[in-house]
């Protein structure tokens, strides 16, 4: 009895994309759980000592005004000379720009 070769490496290559995508899928609409919404002057005091002390602080923040869809960040954060408040990412090194606005939590503790 001969088996078709072939038909087992493309089924088993279409089943792992199928997996593959299905993951990918899973990341993008996880939901992050949101921590405690702290008031405007909480959340602008915690700003300008997180800014102040450059020690790494954990930052949830809105991707857009119009959605809950929420990321966490991890990090320092800086400002600059114009006023925008960048946070280096302690993990990937990659630099986010927060938007006050949008920023739902604050804390030091990662």
């Amino acid at each position: 009895m001969q088996v078709n070769l072939e038909f087992h490496s493309n089924y088993n290559r279409f089943f792992n994309q199928g997996k593959q995508a299905l993951h990918r899928l899973q990341q993008h609409f996880a939901v992050v759980p949101l921590k405690r919404q702290q008031s405007t002057n909480e959340l602008i005091n915690k700003l300008e000592a997180a800014i102040n002390l450059a020690e790494p602080v954990a930052v949830q923040m809105n991707f857009g005004f119009d959605q809950e869809n929420i990321a966490d960040f991890y990090g320092v954060l800086s400002q600059t000379l114009d006023g925008r408040l960048l946070l280096e990412d302690a993990d990937t090194k990659q630099l986010h720009q927060l938007m006050p606005a949008l920023v739902r939590n604050i804390s030091f503790t990662k």
